[in-house]
C-alpha cells in the first residue's frame, strides 16, 4: 500500500466512531427482527457469548473474535455474534473477514442499515467497488444510522466520482461541507468530482495534490453558495492552470447560474478548445443559445454535442427541446425519444416529449407522457426541494426554457488521468 493510501485511510479513521463501539442494542430496536428463526440458545453458547461480550468489553479482541466464530458455529443465526464479529474484524482491517460476517447478517436481517453500511465499507476496502456502491446505497434507503451516515455518504460520493457520476458525486460532498464537515478527503472529493477526474483520492499522483486541493477550495465556496470567492477561485485556477481539463466548463456553469451568460458562454467556448472531444461545454453552450431563442445559433452546437456524446440524455434533450422550438417536429421527437430511452426516470424529458406529441396531434401519446411525467416529478418532488437538484458548481442542472421544466444531466464523460496537467 503507498504511503498516501495509508494516510487516506488513517484519515478516514478519523471520520466515525469505532465499528465495535457500537452496540448491538444501538441498532436493533431500529431494525426488524431476523427472519430466520434461531434455535433455542444452550448453556454451552449462553456461556461462549458471555465470555465474548466480556473480552470485547475489555478489548481483548483476538479472544473476542475467536469466541464470536465460536457461538456462531453453533448458531449460525446470532445476529448479535455477526456484528460483533465483523465490526471488530473491520476494526482490525481484515476486511474480507469483515465482508463475509456483515453478508450473512444481511441475509438474517435485510433491514438492518448499519449491517449494510459496514458491509459497503468492507467492500470498498477490498476494491470490490460495484457490491461496494450496491450496498452502500441500500443503507441510505434504509437510513444510514447517525454514527455512521457520514462515513457512508463519503464513500458513495466517491463510487459515484469512480463511476463517472461527478454531479451527484459534487452533491453529496457539497451536502457534507454544509453539515460541518471540513476534512481534507472532502475538500479532495470536492475537487476530483469538480475537474471531472475519476479516480480515487488513494490512486492520485502526488504531484497533482496542488491542482486537485485548488478545485476543492472552489468547491466548497460553491458548497457555501459564496460565488464571489468562488470566482476569484476559479481565476486563479485558470491562471496557475489554463489548460486543465474542465476548469472552464465548471466555471462557465457557475457564471451561468448567476445570470452572466455572456461569461459563461466565453468559457464554454474556451472548454471546447481545451477538450475538443466532449461534449459537455457544446450542450451548456448551446441551451444559453436557446434560452435566449438564438436557435439558428443553438442548433449547430446541439448537433455537435450529439455527435460527441450520442449516448448522453441531455445532448439529446437540448437538441429535440430547439427542433421543437422550431416546430420541427418529426426530428425533435426522434431526438427527445432517445433521450428517453437513455434517461427514463426523467420526468423533465417525459414533460417535453408530451409537448412535441401535443403539437404533432398525437394527444394519446402526449396524454400518456404527461401522465408519466406527473407520476416521476411527484416522486421526486421532495428532493429536488431539499437540494434544488444542483450539482457541484451550484447551479441548476438547467433552467426553464420555452415552457419546458429542467432537465437532468447525465454522467458525462471522464476526463483520462494522464490529461491532468502537472
Amino acid at each position: 500500500m503507498s504511503a498516501r493510501a495509508m494516510l487516506h485511510r488513517n484519515r478516514c479513521a478519523l471520520w466515525y466512531m469505532t465499528a465495535a463501539c457500537l452496540s448491538w442494542g444501538m441498532f436493533y430496536s431500529l431494525v426488524a427482527t431476523a427472519q430466520t428463526s434461531a434455535p433455542k440458545p444452550t448453556s454451552v453458547f449462553q456461556d461462549i457469548s458471555r465470555r465474548a461480550d466480556s473480552a470485547r468489553e475489555t478489548g481483548d479482541v483476538p479472544t473476542a473474535i475467536q469466541l464470536y466464530g465460536k457461538g456462531l458455529r453453533l448458531n449460525p443465526a446470532w445476529q448479535e455474534g455477526l456484528w460483533y464479529l465483523g465490526s471488530l474484524e473491520y476494526d482490525g482491517s481484515h476486511y474480507a473477514e469483515a465482508a463475509t460476517a456483515l453478508r450473512k447478517l444481511t441475509t438474517l436481517n435485510p433491514k438492518m442499515s448499519a449491517a449494510w453500511a459496514l458491509l459497503g465499507l468492507s467492500e470498498f476496502e477490498t476494491s470490490n467497488f460495484s457490491q461496494s456502491f450496491s450496498h452502500l446505497q441500500r443503507a441510505r434507503e434504509l437510513g444510514s444510522p447517525p454514527e455512521l451516515a457520514r462515513v457512508t455518504e463519503y464513500h458513495m460520493a466517491l463510487l459515484l466520482n469512480l463511476r463517472g457520476e461527478f454531479e451527484k458525486a459534487g452533491t453529496v460532498l457539497s451536502q457534507l461541507v454544509l453539515q460541518g464537515v471540513n476534512s481534507e478527503d472532502v475538500q479532495v472529493g470536492l475537487g476530483l468530482s469538480l475537474l471531472r477526474v475519476p479516480l480515487l483520492p488513494a490512486q492520485l499522483d502526488p504531484s497533482k495534490d496542488a491542482l486537485i486541493h485548488d478545485a476543492g477550495n472552489v468547491g466548497g465556496f460553491l458548497a457555501h453558495r459564496e460565488f464571489e470567492r468562488a470566482d476569484v477561485g476559479f481565476r486563479d485556477l485558470l491562471k496557475k492552470y489554463p489548460r486543465t481539463p474542465f476548469v472552464h466548463y465548471a466555471y462557465g456553469t457557475a457564471l451561468a447560474a448567476h445570470g452572466k451568460e455572456e461569461e459563461a458562454e466565453a468559457q464554454f467556448r474556451e472548454e471546447t478548445t481545451v477538450t475538443p472531444e466532449s461534449g459537455l461545454a457544446y450542450t451548456e453552450w448551446a441551451f444559453l443559445e436557446l434560452h435566449n431563442q438564438h436557435y439558428e445559433a443553438a442548433l449547430p452546437l446541439a448537433r455537435n454535442a450529439v455527435k460527441l456524446a450520442p449516448q448522453s440524455s441531455m445532448s439529446r434533450f437540448v437538441l429535440g427541446s430547439i427542433l421543437l422550438a422550431q416546430n420541427e417536429l418529426a426530428p425533435s421527437i426522434s431526438e427527445l425519444e432517445t433521450a428517453r430511452r437513455l434517461a427514463p426516470s426523467s420526468p423533465e424529458i417525459r414533460y417535453s416529449i408530451s409537448r412535441a406529441y401535443a403539437k404533432a396531434g398525437r394527444s394519446e401519446e402526449s396524454r400518456r407522457e404527461r401522465a408519466e411525467f406527473a407520476r416521476l416529478q411527484s416522486k421526486t418532488k421532495g428532493a429536488e426541494n431539499e437540494d434544488r437538484r444542483e450539482d457541484v458548481n451550484g447551479r441548476e442542472a438547467i433552467p426553464p426554457t420555452d415552457g419546458a421544466i429542467p432537465s437532468t444531466p447525465q454522467p458525462p464523460q471522464a476526463v483520462p488521468p494522464e490529461a491532468i496537467p502537472h
